[in-house]
């Protein structure tokens, strides 16, 4: 975990989901802090994405509230959120260094958005950012021609180079072979404790998270709460998805 403890993400009793009078969720609280990984876990449907998008400022709570702790430094120059949905949102047909060059748009002037033209610091920060991921060789390729596993890091290195201090993960471990699986796990351990990201990961299988967070929480009856039930651990597998 890195240094610094400074709080990132704020969750006060806070109800989630669309309808005041049936909540996915109740009493919410939550604390992430720079340099942590928090899992969260829980069975399909129960409300994980949508606590995700609220944490995003996507979703209003409820009640309650919900606060990102960014510093003003960071909200006004980049994204102080970073968010990787389930859907990845890449461009197919376009190649890695487009769709990760978007990450640094995002934090561009308006000029330079509109106009698509990248500052040669923007296009420097985008080969060092591919190739942290281990794509330098990939970087002219067109997306639809990547694995699962490899359009999955596109997408964490498109969240990387907007240098969040926040960063959200849903499901970004789903279908993969455990060797892959393995690699985005260890490029999330290297933002937090490198680059002193908070992040809050969507994984399905609290026993995988429990490896690599220093936190996982479980969703559970509309309640948040500690994931430390190791009878029921022992009976779900522990990852091996079939390969994408």
């Amino acid at each position: 975990m890195g240094t610094q403890t400074a709080i990132r993400l704020k969750i006060e009793d806070a109800a989630i989901g669309f309808d005041q009078e049936a909540p996915l969720l109740e009493s919410v609280d939550l604390e992430i802090r720079a340099g942590e990984i928090v899992g969260l876990t829980g069975r399909s449907g129960i409300g994980k994405t949508t606590l995700l998008r609220t944490a995003a400022g996507l979703v209003s709570p409820l009640s309650g509230s919900v606060e990102c702790c960014c510093t003003a430094d960071t909200r006004a120059q980049k994204g102080a959120i970073g968010l990787i949905p389930q859907r990845l949102g890449l461009v197919q047909h376009q190649t890695v260094g487009y769709n990760v060059l978007m990450g640094a748009l995002a934090g561009a002037n308006f000029l330079q958005t509109a106009l698509s033209l990248p500052s040669k610091k923007m296009r420097e920060e985008t080969r060092s950012v591919i190739e942290e991921v281990g794509l330098a060789d990939k970087t002219l390729e067109s997306v639809n021609r990547l694995s699962g596993g490899q359009q999955r890091r596109v997408a964490i290195a498109r969240a990387m180079l907007q240098e969040p201090e926040l960063l959200l993960a849903d499901e970004c471990l789903g279908e993969l072979d455990a060797e892959t699986a393995r690699g985005i796990i260890d490029l999330f351990r290297h933002m937090a404790d490198d680059h002193n990201m908070a992040i809050l990961i969507v994984d399905h299988n609290p026993v995988r998270a429990k490896t690599f967070c220093d936190s996982v929480y479980q969703l559970r009856g509309r309640r948040l709460i500690p994931f430390e039930d190791e009878e029921q651990s022992s009976v779900l597998p522990v990852i091996e998805e079939a390969s994408a």
